[in-house]
């Protein structure tokens, strides 16, 4: 039952791929495809964060507004 060893790749390599990997994720994608949506979630998210601040709303109503925010 003999595996085969895997090697690390060398730090030069490991870079190139980080590279090559991060050229393709696009992480403002969401975005791009729902501008408005996105813009209002900002909006409310500001507005919760500014209450949650002042110590007006329970903290676990953040969690709940993130939430219903991800099912927009």
């Amino acid at each position: 039952m003999d595996r085969p060893l895997h090697t690390p790749p060398t730090v030069a390599e490991a870079k190139q791929r980080l590279r090559a990997a991060s050229g393709r994720i696009d992480y403002l994608a969401p975005v791009k495809r729902h501008p408005l949506e996105a813009a209002g979630a900002a909006f409310l998210a500001g507005l919760l964060w500014k209450r949650l601040g002042e110590n007006h709303l329970p903290p676990g109503l953040l969690t709940l507004a993130v939430h219903l925010l991800k099912r927009l």
